[in-house]
């Protein structure tokens, strides 16, 4: 063997053991592709490791995000809401920033959705409407974040703010960033990622809580996700809406995020159970779902798709076969775990199941029956996303944020 075969050999090496230390970013509501999944979900649970853990100043709902070596996480305290940044490796202060929070609003004043970091700026949406573009990587002298744009939703579109508070997690589509201010005219808006200047509005609802999606449905790629009174698609180039869908029952809160079955689509609401969706050739919904299953209502959470099958937790946690018959596959309803609700990744056959609690349940979903290989408490009662990225998982309760090792 020549010594430039060694050291090919041994750079091949190196790059594979690169590839196998370093995970996928989680820059976004849902992780990387926006639906819950994970190269990362390891198969047995590590033993349990705090890699550092950084004090929190209030419970805070908004899930977290990370990119680029760093990890954005959305706080609460004195009246405001706080977006702070930790190197995500060893857990340095970057930056912070703060606004006065919205008020009163039932479950507490704070941020509500996923930060999203995208070409290097972080944009924040409040419970109040307050949109923020920050500068990731950089910081003014005082440690605090360099804004680069701001603006109310709320007040700039003169929209209501949704009772719970705005919880849809801004998107970037076709290069614009979406957000849904809910106004007659301006239900939902498209707006230049770099400035902050309005591209198209359109008409329609009052703001529903599920964030939304881009899909390929019908052939047609378009945005996905609710209003007040009914689930949609919206054509990316104008606004324009592609059709309209209202349920059977009224009175759905439309919290969970619509998830993509090849080109069919699967909801779960907490009047109208779980449904799958099929689309014609133009891209619109028929109105009449393929098929139904009740036994999985959720008035909170979005269920997560595995070849084939839709996990969520509602009083247990279900398997759903995502098909036209849409039946229930297994479920267990006898762990505490599965109890409440929960935040899902799949990923390599697992699923982890993060509980309201803060414990973690890892399940094996290769077979046909699902079987729990373990669990571990991770912190104390939250309802804010995990993210898993680069061999480590973030998770916060109102007191902590923890970074733990989970190669």
């Amino acid at each position: 063997m020549t010594q430039n075969t060694v050291l090919v050999a041994s750079c091949v090496v190196v790059a594979m053991m690169a590839q196998t230390v370093m995970g996928a970013d989680w820059p976004q509501w849902l992780g990387p592709e926006r639906n819950g999944i994970s190269s990362e979900v390891p198969q047995k649970l590590p033993e349990k490791k705090v890699l550092w853990r950084r004090p929190m100043s209030g419970e805070s709902h908004g899930g977290i995000a990370v990119a680029a070596g760093r990890v954005v996480v959305p706080d609460l305290g004195e009246g405001k809401e706080i977006i702070r940044c930790f190197g995500a490796e060893r857990g340095e202060a970057v930056w912070s920033h703060s606004y006065p929070a919205a008020g009163e609003i039932e479950f507490g004043s704070s941020m509500r959705t996923t930060p999203l970091i995208h070409a290097g700026k972080v944009f924040t949406l409040g419970a109040g409407g307050e949109l923020t573009c920050l500068e990731l990587a950089t910081a003014n002298e005082d440690k605090t974040a360099k804004v680069v744009w701001r603006m109310n939703i709320a007040e700039t579109c003169k929209a209501t703010r949704p009772h719970w508070g705005y919880s849809a997690s801004p998107l970037i589509a076709d290069g614009l960033l979406i957000v849904a201010p809910g106004a007659a005219d301006a239900a939902v808006v498209a707006l230049d990622p770099a400035t902050g200047k309005e591209k198209w509005r359109a008409v329609g609802e009052s703001a529903a809580y599920a964030s939304f999606i881009v899909a390929k449905l019908g052939g047609v790629t378009q945005l996905v996700g609710y209003d007040k009174e009914s689930l949609g698609g919206w054509d990316l180039k104008n606004g324009q809406r592609l059709w309209s869908v209202k349920p059977e029952n009224d009175g759905d809160f439309n919290v969970g995020t619509p998830v993509v079955v090849g080109e069919r689509l699967l909801v779960s609401t907490e009047n109208n159970g779980t449904r799958l969706f099929q689309f014609g050739k133009d891209g619109v919904a028929d109105p009449k779902p393929v098929a139904k299953n009740d036994d999985l209502s959720l008035d909170m959470g979005t269920p997560v798709l595995w070849k084939g099958r839709a996990y969520a937790t509602r009083g247990g946690l279900y398997c759903i076969n995502a098909d036209d018959a849409m039946k229930t596959a297994w479920s267990d309803e006898k762990e505490d775990g599965f109890s409440a609700y929960s935040a899902c990744i799949a990923g390599n056959d697992r699923l982890m199941v993060f509980g309201e609690s803060g414990t973690l349940c890892l399940v094996d979903i290769s077979g046909k029956e699902g079987q729990l290989l373990g669990k571990m408490t991770l912190c104390e009662k939250t309802w804010s996303y995990p993210a898993l990225a680069d061999g480590r998982l973030y998770i916060r309760d109102a007191k902590w944020f923890y970074a733990y090792e989970m190669k």
